[in-house]
């Protein structure tokens, strides 16, 4: 096993067998998407997860279908094999209610050769009379069986147990500071197959049907020593838009993996231009002080580019006014053009998320703008400026000591931030300017 990775332990077995449920129980959070209906689970859905001093990798897959059925289905099976293949431990859920199908045996016969590393979980006993309908499984050959209901923590800390028992002794691994990158957009834009991109392998499912990911995908890569988590997310669009529970749970862990990032990219169809839905998604970054890169997707399929872009620029300040300080690219996932660009970029939008400026040099710039545009206040009367400071980062966030600091138009503020942005930089982030009263 590399020493420079946590253990890792994935959940796998035939769709709708109670993996998420699982997954969830085990890893102590509400992380993965979980629905009665079959293949909820996409890609591969990663979190860290400790128990008994050892800490590992918490791997939850897609169905394991045997034989796939479609194009979607062959992708998720390839992810779950994947897993298979780079994990120490395997937990192989089958559902005790629905008994042993033949999809159960042919995903025996795959798992035969690995048997050492093979945990069979008997999921759904969540009473004495499923004991016996547990037993059956017995026959297919796999020494370590447990009977465990994910839904109701039964028999869940046995297998911990026996999880953190096999796994290998690891050497404690240096905390590593990393960028957390939210991939977030409207759905069908191209969004994991960006990802794929960043991180040079296929990580997530790809499918032209919009809705494909549905549960957030973290994938960690390090580039020259930097480490950068990208979590690719589900499509946000409107509430009434979503068929499916599944789909609602998908949108409302998108905005939670925003809120959780450092930056988003933004990622839009650049053939079919920004939308409303863009703009709430670009409203809700600001909102969570979130920096941003909006990146135009899928360049290739664009003819008379030059012209193209400026149009799409322009159409960014006009329907985007509130991204208007955010570094835009133009790539295409499918080819990787310009995707060598995103990086540098990250890179840039966290340097100006983390950037501080000496009091000095903004209590200077307080009094010049206060000469060139003295604040006032809603009734008229002059407002005294005395004192502004930093306070704080990502987002950068300032505050200015006022005589009248109740009375001060908005409007001011707003334009403060601005200048503060043609002074100092501040690309892709956004800023807080706010007030505090003191006495002359």
């Amino acid at each position: 096993m590399d020493k420079n990775r946590l253990p890792q332990v994935s959940i796998v077995g035939r769709p709708n067998v109670g993996k998420s449920t699982l997954f969830n129980r085990l890893a102590g959070v509400r992380r993965a998407i979980v629905d009665a209906v079959a293949g909820s689970t996409r890609d591969r859905n990663l979190m860290q997860a400790n128990w008994a001093g050892k800490e590992f990798e918490l791997v939850d897959t897609g169905g394991l279908y045997e034989p796939p059925g479609s194009s979607l289905e062959e992708q998720v099976v390839a992810q779950c094999e994947v897993a298979i293949e780079e994990s120490d431990l395997l937990c192989w859920v089958v559902d005790a209610i629905s008994g042993m199908l033949p999809e159960d045996e042919a995903i025996a016969r795959k798992l035969r050769p690995d048997s050492d590393r093979v945990l069979l979980v008997v999921n759904k006993v969540d009473h004495r009379g499923r004991e016996a309908d547990a037993m059956e499984f017995h026959k297919l050959g796999f020494p370590l069986i447990f009977e465990v209901s994910a839904e109701h923590g039964l028999g869940v800390n046995e297998l911990l147990d026996a999880i953190a028992e096999r796994l290998p002794e690891t050497e404690e691994l240096a905390e590593r500071e990393e960028t957390r990158v939210a991939i977030v957009g409207r759905p069908n834009v191209g969004k994991s197959s960006l990802l794929n991109r960043l991180v040079g392998e296929e990580r997530a499912v790809v499918s032209d049907q919009a809705g494909t990911t549905r549960d957030p995908v973290d994938t960690v890569r390090e580039v020259r020593g930097r480490v950068y988590r990208f979590v690719d997310t589900a499509g946000i669009r409107r509430r009434g838009k979503m068929p499916s529970r599944a789909d609602q749970l998908g949108v409302l862990y998108a905005e939670r993996a925003l809120e959780r990032a450092h930056l988003c990219l933004l990622v839009a169809d650049a053939t079919q231009g920004l939308t409303s839905e863009d703009r709430t998604i670009a409203a809700k970054i600001v909102d969570a002080g979130r920096g941003a890169i909006l990146v135009f997707n899928k360049w290739d399929l664009v003819e008379g580019r030059e012209r193209q872009a400026q149009e799409l620029q322009d159409e960014a300040l006009e329907r985007l006014p509130h991204l208007s300080f955010v570094p835009r690219t133009f790539v295409s996932a499918l080819t990787g053009k310009g995707v060598h660009h995103i990086l540098p970029l990250i890179d840039g939008v966290r340097g100006h998320q983390l950037q501080r400026v000496a009091t000095t040099k903004l209590n200077q710039f307080l009094h010049d703008e206060a000469g060139r545009h003295p604040a006032r206040s809603k009734d008229g009367k002059e407002v005294k400026l005395f004192y502004m400071t930093q306070v704080g980062v990502a987002p950068p966030r300032f505050v200015i000591f006022a005589n009248r600091a109740g009375q001060i138009d908005p409007t001011y503020l707003r334009y403060l931030a601005r200048r503060l942005r043609e002074k100092f930089g501040f690309e892709g982030t956004p800023i807080r300017v706010s007030l505090r009263q003191r006495r002359d």
